[in-house]
């Protein structure tokens, strides 16, 4: 089964969210929204990702050029130095790592820390509504749990572009292209999708359902991972 099929189903999801979307921009204020891209980043709109819908049947593997992903600081996917968490059902997983280009396991991205992975995709509407309540979270819980943010799609450009349009660059960020950590959870084919991940490396939880408040996020992670701001 191919990956588009395997996401179709998410489509009604998404429309339902455009739809949403779309009602909330007819407040009134006609004004273009925008969103702050970092300390002292340039201010990027919403509307310069790519358009939201359903899952692309036939979305081509793209890989983010050098150039392009020297304009965002991403923060560094894994610490050289720590030791990866070897056991649990994600932990051999390879990822490409936003940052720099370079490949790793989420083991070694994880290394011995309760780790929170959220899988999205750039057309996914909730999935952006959900991104920037996670980065507020993930502030406020600093060094205490592992934050990342697993693109769900081949096109690593779009996801790139995206988490750029919407400021969402303090966060560790990944690309699973392959879309194979939701088979490896045995996961429903919807997104977006958290991930808790106990720091032995135990999977404690896959929420199928999205965060769109930061007390939302901090209340799962309180419930699910023992971890409190």
């Amino acid at each position: 089964m191919t990956a588009s099929v395997r996401w179709t189903i998410v489509a009604f999801v998404v429309l339902v969210g455009v739809v949403v979307a779309l009602f909330s921009t007819m407040d009134g204020s006609g004004g273009e929204q925008s969103t702050q891209a970092g300390d002292g980043g340039e201010v990027l709109s919403p509307q310069a990702a790519p358009p939201v819908g359903g899952p692309p049947e036939d979305e081509p593997v793209t890989v983010v050029d050098e150039q392009t992903r020297a304009t965002m600081d991403l923060p560094d996917c894994r610490d050289s130095g720590a030791a990866a968490t070897t056991d649990g059902p994600v932990a051999g997983l390879m990822v490409r790592c936003m940052d720099d280009g370079s490949t790793t396991t989420l083991g070694k991205v994880q290394a011995g820390k309760p780790m929170v992975v959220n899988m999205w995709a750039y057309w996914c509407e909730p999935c952006r509504r959900e991104l920037p309540a996670i980065q507020d979270a993930a502030a406020a819980l600093g060094d205490e749990v592992r934050f990342v943010v697993s693109h769900t799609d081949p096109s690593e450009t779009k996801g790139f572009d995206t988490l750029g349009a919407l400021g969402i660059d303090q966060m560790i960020s990944v690309s699973d292209q392959e879309e194979e950590l939701p088979g490896i959870l045995g996961a429903p084919p919807v997104l977006p999708l958290t991930v808790f991940v106990g720091a032995d490396g135990t999977v404690e939880h896959v929420l199928i359902q999205p965060m769109y408040s930061e007390q939302d996020v901090l209340d799962a992670v309180s419930e699910y991972l023992g971890v409190t701001v």
